[in-house]
């Protein structure tokens, strides 16, 4: 019985788990009579930023309309519509003294991460809002060479009507030529700028290839 875990806890306090606590399983430890909460994370940003490479790097399990197997999706290298994947991680046990009166999450063995991947593209922005209203929380995906570009900005908008907290994928790392260099630098910018928000300048902020 899959339950969202918004319905358990509020999503903001998921920032009480520090990844360290975090423990990927595979698909094949979970079976039929497997307690599952799950938690829907939109995965935004512009056009060819990433998302649905990041999606795949990450993803344990795939439905029919992931990672763009869409026949126009694949003529115009671009994502159209919404693609579902998921992994799965073992309910953390702080999670579970966080909330020890809470029995959906004590009776929990695993979270199950859907991952929403969403078009990046400007005129497609309404397949975006389309899914709005099942997304818990947003991984937005920025091109560490091109910054924040057009489409950026208008998930952003989105991202703050959507959720209370956000983080920040910043992929294409491998093409900085400093690479450690250029992301310091380029994550204070990115704080810099998300302090004007609503989500302020503590972001979190993930490098990836």
């Amino acid at each position: 019985d899959t339950k969202n875990i918004n319905t358990v806890i509020p999503i903001e306090q998921i920032e009480l788990i520090s990844p360290k606590d975090l423990e990927v399983t595979e698909i094949t430890d979970i079976n039929s009579s497997s307690k599952i909460l799950n938690i829907n994370a939109g995965i935004l940003g512009h056009v060819d930023s990433g998302k649905t490479a990041l999606c795949k790097i990450i993803s344990s399990i795939a439905s029919t309309a992931s990672f763009d197997k869409n026949p126009q999706s694949k003529e115009r290298g671009i994502t159209l519509d919404l693609g579902f994947s998921a992994l799965y991680i073992k309910t953390p046990k702080i999670l579970k003294e966080l909330f020890p009166n809470n029995k959906k999450i004590v009776q929990s063995e695993f979270i199950q991460i859907t991952l929403v991947d969403c078009p990046g593209h400007a005129s497609l922005i309404r397949t975006v809002i389309s899914g709005a209203s099942i997304i818990d929380t947003v991984i937005l995906v920025i091109d560490s060479i091109k910054g924040i570009q057009i489409q950026t900005v208008e998930c952003i908008a989105l991202s703050e009507i959507l959720c209370d907290k956000i983080t920040i994928a910043l992929s294409k790392i491998d093409l900085l030529p400093k690479k450690e260099e250029d992301i310091s630098k380029k994550s204070e910018k990115l704080k810099q700028i998300f302090a004007k928000t609503k989500f302020g300048n503590n972001v979190a902020i993930i490098p990836n290839r």
